[in-house]
C-alpha cells in the first residue's frame, strides 16, 4: 500500500537536495521538526496519487473492455469522460463542503467514494448491466477527484510551515504523476490475467490507496485555517502547536522564541481569513465586468488552464495503450500498456527539470520552452501516424510528454497560485479549476470520434495548431511573475504595455 508513497517521498527528498545542496544547522534543525508536516503532506497528496491512478489505468483496462463488452468508440468515450464531468460537478460542490465540514472531512469523504466506486467498476458483470455499473462506478471515482483536486493541495498548504509550503504543495502535482506510473505498473502486473478478470482488478486496486488515506486519516488534525474560519480558535492554536513541533530544550521548557511563532502565524491566520470574509460575497461578474486588472488575470488564468488541456495531454493519459496500439507497433496488449510506464516516466522527469529552471529562468520563458517543444512533438507524433512509423510515434509520444512536464504541467498550478489578489483568489481559482475540467473533458470525450473522422495523425496535427496560436497568444499577453510581490504583480496587470516583459534582474 505504501509503495507509491514511499517513491514520491523519496523524490522529494531528491528534490530538497538539488535545491539546497548545503543545508545549514539551522536547516537541518528545522528537518527534525518537519517530520509530523511531511507525513501529513504524503497522507494528504494520495489525492492526487489517486486522481493519477484513475487517469493512467483506464488506459489500459479500456483495451481490454472495449473487446470484452463490444464497446462502439461513443461508449468508449462515455466511460472515458463520464469521470471528468463527474469530477468537474463535484468540484463545484466540493468548495461548498471544504468551508462547512473542513479540508480533512473532505478529503475523507473523497476516499470512501473511490473505495466505493473502484468496487462497483470491479463487480460490473453482463453486458448492459455491467457497462451500466461501469459507468456508475466512473462517476463516483470522479466524484472523489473532484472533492479532492483542491481540498488536497489546500489542506497542505494551510498546514505546512511558511518554509515548506512552496515545496510541499507540489508534492501533490507530483503525486500525480506518481500515481500515473503506479498505474501503468498495474495494469501490466493484472495484464496476465484472462481477459474477463484483468481490466477488473484494475480497476479495483483504486480501493486499496483511497483505503489507506482514509486510515492515515484518522491521525492527522483539522487544518487551522478551517478552524479559525469556523471562530474555533482555542482549537486551531492547539492543532499549530502541534505540527509545529515545539523544540524543547534540556529542561524541557518550550522556547519562547516559539511561542512567537506560533502566536504570530495565528495572527496572520485570523488576518487571512477576516480579508475573506469580507470579499466573500464578490461575484464573477462583478469581478469579469467591473474590475479590469483582476479581469486580466482570469483571461490568463483560465486561459492557462484551457491550452494545456486542448493541447491533448490526455488523450496520451486516458488513451496511451490504445494509441500506441493504433501506431501499429508489433506485441500484444500486455506489450502495449508496458510501454506506458517509460512514457508516463518521461513527464515526470519533465516536471523535475521544471523545478530546476522555473524560478532562475522564470515563468513566462519556461512556459513559452514547453509550448514551443510540445507543438514540435505533436508534429512529430502526427507525422508517425501519416507515414506508418510506429517507431516515430513512440519516440514522439516520449518527447510529448517530457516537454509536456517541462511548463504546460506546472505552469497553470503555480501562475494561477500566484496573480490572484488574496481577497479575490478563492473565487478566481475555482472559475479556472472549472475550465480545467471542462477541456479536459472535450478533449477526452471526442478523441476518438476526430480519429475517425479526421485520421490519427490529423487530430495530433489539430492539437499542434492549438499551440502554435496559444504560444503566439502568450507571447504578447503573459508577464513574468516570478520573484514580484503581489502588488508588483496587480501593477503588470493595471499596465498594458508591461503584460510580456521578462524577468526584471537587479542591477
Amino acid at each position: 500500500i505504501c509503495i507509491p508513497q514511499i517513491v514520491v517521498l523519496v523524490i522529494y527528498q531528491q528534490y530538497q537536495v538539488i535545491r539546497n545542496p548545503s543545508p545549514t544547522m539551522d536547516d537541518k534543525k528545522k528537518e527534525s521538526h518537519d517530520g509530523f508536516v511531511i507525513k501529513l503532506a504524503l497522507i494528504a497528496s494520495m489525492s492526487g496519487l489517486l486522481f493519477g491512478y484513475d487517469t493512467g489505468v483506464v488506459s489500459g483496462a479500456i483495451i481490454y473492455l472495449r473487446p470484452h463488452m463490444e464497446l462502439s468508440n461513443v461508449e468508449e468515450e462515455i466511460i472515458v469522460s463520464s469521470t471528468i464531468l463527474s469530477a468537474a460537478v463535484s468540484a463545484f460542490i466540493g468548495h461548498h463542503m471544504m468551508d462547512s465540514k473542513g479540508r480533512k472531512y473532505t478529503l475523507v469523504v473523497a476516499s470512501l467514494i473511490f473505495v466505493l466506486g473502484s468496487l462497483v467498476m470491479g463487480i460490473a458483470f453482463g453486458d448492459r448491466h455491467g457497462y451500466i455499473m461501469l459507468l456508475v462506478g466512473r462517476i463516483l471515482v470522479g466524484a472523489a477527484i473532484g472533492l479532492a483536486s483542491d481540498a488536497g493541495p489546500l489542506y497542505i498548504s494551510e498546514c505546512a510551515p511558511p518554509n515548506l509550503r512552496g515545496s510541499l504543495t507540489t508534492l501533490f502535482n507530483i503525486a500525480v504523476v506518481g500515481g500515473q506510473i503506479f498505474a501503468s505498473v498495474v495494469c501490466g502486473i493484472f495484464s496476465y490475467l484472462p481477459i474477463a478478470y484483468n481490466w477488473r482488478c484494475m480497476l479495483a486496486f483504486g480501493a486499496v490507496p483511497a483505503l489507506a488515506q482514509m486510515i492515515g486519516f484518522s491521525t492527522l488534525p483539522l487544518s487551522p485555517s478551517w478552524l479559525v474560519l469556523k471562530n474555533k480558535e482555542v482549537e486551531a492554536e492547539k492543532v499549530l502547536r502541534r505540527i509545529r513541533m515545539a523544540p524543547k530544550q534540556e529542561d524541557g521548557v518550550v522556547k519562547n522564541d516559539y511561542e512567537d511563532h506560533v502566536m504570530e502565524e495565528l495572527r496572520e491566520i485570523k488576518q487571512e481569513v477576516h480579508l475573506a470574509k469580507q470579499h466573500q460575497h464578490v461575484t464573477l461578474r462583478e469581478l469579469w465586468f467591473n474590475n479590469r486588472p483582476v479581469r486580466r488575470m482570469m483571461m490568463l488564468g483560465c486561459s492557462l488552464w484551457a491550452v494545456s488541456q486542448l493541447a491533448g495531454i490526455n488523450t496520451i493519459m486516458y488513451y496511451g495503450a490504445s494509441i500506441v496500439r493504433r501506431s501499429g507497433i508489433e506485441g500484444d496488449r500486455t506489450f502495449d500498456i508496458w510501454i506506458t510506464v517509460p512514457l508516463n516516466t518521461m513527464q515526470l522527469i519533465g516536471i523535475f527539470v521544471c523545478f530546476s529552471i522555473i524560478d532562475k529562468k522564470g515563468r513566462r520563458p519556461t512556459l513559452l520552452l514547453s509550448m514551443t517543444m510540445v507543438c514540435f512533438s505533436l508534429i512529430l507524433i502526427g507525422t508517425g501516424f501519416a507515414t506508418g512509423s510506429s517507431l516515430l510515434t513512440i519516440i514522439a509520444m516520449c518527447a510529448y510528454l517530457f516537454s509536456f512536464g517541462v511548463g504546460l504541467s506546472t505552469m497553470p498550478y503555480t501562475m494561477n497560485s500566484e496573480i490572484y489578489p488574496t481577497e479575490y483568489r478563492g473565487v478566481c481559482v475555482a472559475q479556472a479549476t472549472g475550465v480545467f475540467w471542462m477541456s479536459n473533458f472535450i478533449v477526452s470525450v471526442t478523441f476518438l470520434t476526430l480519429a475517425k473522422y479526421m485520421s490519427n495523425a490529423g487530430v495530433f496535427f489539430l492539437y499542434a495548431g492549438i499551440v502554435i496560436v496559444s504560444e503566439i497568444i502568450f507571447y504578447f499577453k503573459v508577464p513574468e511573475t516570478a520573484g514580484l510581490s503581489l502588488h508588483k504583480i496587480q501593477a503588470l496587470f493595471e499596465d498594458q504595455s508591461e503584460e510580456a516583459q521578462p524577468l526584471p534582474h537587479d542591477h
